[in-house]
């Protein structure tokens, strides 16, 4: 029995290290020597760049912003006229003379200037806030296929543990029909079995719902299969501290780039509005024809005259205000950024501290405590009490591990999608 239950043990540990251990990559479509869609996390991540949708409308609102500044700095279209009038005379048939023009209207004062570097400044943040959606795609997709990935390892470890529960019940009812255990033992051992297998209905329904979620951030059906993981990423040995981690953010953050890119063109439309209050300028050139004379040519230039001040004095105050909310959102927003670092690495540190006492110090001493009250049992010293209470304290160990596990990866997935990638 004891040679048994250590086989049993070292089947679970090695189940656990397996479901920890980080997998290869994985292609949209599998290929005959790639892993199938849902084997690891960065086959789900190449799905969720080609078919999640939100991220394809961010790359649309790009491209859109693209085709727009690509003529911000173009001439509005000129103006075609005809005008028919008569030849002034003060006697005679009338003679009839036809204007034909063209007129264009040219923004002076680096109007236009202004007008494109703000729409460059709009592409800029655009394709931040593109970026951004895809950081925090990533972010929910490595949160939920560390879900996944937990929820597996938890049920193959579960796995093991109603296996060897089924084989205490049965040992334990033997005894019992051979006079030489109790009947409390026997029906212990089978509420045991009934409790292991509660446990494995509730991470079976956790495992399917990561499933789901990890299958809707793809734009597939809820239901759609997925490949059972190999494993979940492991967590970092080290991470580099606060201040070169708020240094990469200060640089790569996409939400700072665009918030940047929002001040620059706030400030050019500022300017821009100023420049309301100098005239463009209009020329307009023609042919005059007669009815009964030479052909001759017109020639016009015009200026708008800024009259109206009302209305201009509104468009710089708005432009002023818009400058100002948007730097006052990107400072909110450096802030946010500098906190979240902060509380996100404190949680990865403690995850990894924590699973490291998990693996060297508590788990086996409690696989230890485990072994021996089943061998006392075995010799008929000890009672299935405390192997039961043994056997469920290092199971609950292991999950618990697993939890710290999935709590070290969603710090770990937060700061990446703050400092803008990899750590």
């Amino acid at each position: 029995m004891t040679r048994y239950i250590h086989a049993r043990t070292a089947t679970a540990v090695a189940a656990l290290a397996l479901m920890l251990a980080s997998g290869a990559r994985a292609d949209i479509i599998p290929t005959p020597d790639a892993p199938a869609l849902g084997a690891n996390l960065d086959g789900l991540l190449d799905a969720a760049r080609h078919l999640n949708p939100t991220l394809q409308a961010a790359a649309l609102e790009t491209a859109a912003a693209d085709a727009e500044a690509s003529a911000a700095g173009a001439l509005d279209d000129p103006t075609f006229r005809i005008n028919s009038d008569e030849v002034d005379r003060t006697s005679g048939p009338r003679i009839n003379k036809t204007y034909i023009t063209v007129e264009q209207e040219f923004p002076l004062w680096g109007k236009r200037d202004l007008r494109r570097s703000a729409a460059l400044a709009a592409v800029d943040a655009a394709r931040g806030r593109e970026r951004a959606v895809g950081l925090e795609l990533a972010e929910r997709i490595k949160d939920t296929f560390a879900l996944y990935a937990a929820a597996s390892a938890a049920l193959a470890v579960n796995g093991d543990v109603l296996r060897l529960d089924r084989q205490i019940a049965r040992n334990a009812t033997d005894r019992y029909g051979q006079g030489l255990g109790s009947q409390g033992d026997a029906l212990a051992a089978a509420a045991e079995v009934a409790r292991t297998e509660v446990e494995n209905a509730r991470l079976t329904a956790d495992r399917t719902a990561a499933a789901a979620r990890l299958n809707t951030l793809l734009a597939r059906p809820a239901d759609a299969a997925l490949a059972v993981p190999s494993g979940g990423r492991p967590l970092p040995v080290s991470t580099p501290p606060l201040t070169v981690l708020a240094d990469r953010a200060q640089a790569d953050n996409p939400r700072l780039a665009a918030g940047l890119a929002e001040v620059r063109g706030a400030e050019e439309e500022r300017r821009l509005a100023a420049k309301a209050w100098y005239p463009d300028l209009t020329l307009a050139v023609g042919a005059i024809q007669r009815d009964n004379g030479p052909t001759g040519y017109t020639a016009t230039v015009g200026f708008k005259i800024p009259l109206q001040a009302e209305p201009k004095r509104a468009k710089e105050r708005q432009a002023v205000a818009k400058a100002n909310a948007t730097r006052q959102s990107l400072a909110a927003t450096a802030a946010d950024i500098e906190g979240d670092l902060a509380e996100a690495l404190a949680a990865l540190t403690a995850a990894r501290q924590q699973a490291g006492v998990y693996r060297a110090q508590l788990l086996p001493d409690l696989g230890g405590a485990h072994d021996a009250a089943l061998a006392a049992y075995g010799r008929g010293q000890g009672s299935l009490a405390a192997v039961l209470d043994a056997e469920h304290r290092l199971h609950q160990a292991r999950l618990d591990l697993l939890r710290i596990e999935v709590e070290g990866q969603k710090a770990l997935a937060a700061l990446e999608r703050l400092v803008g990638g990899p750590l």
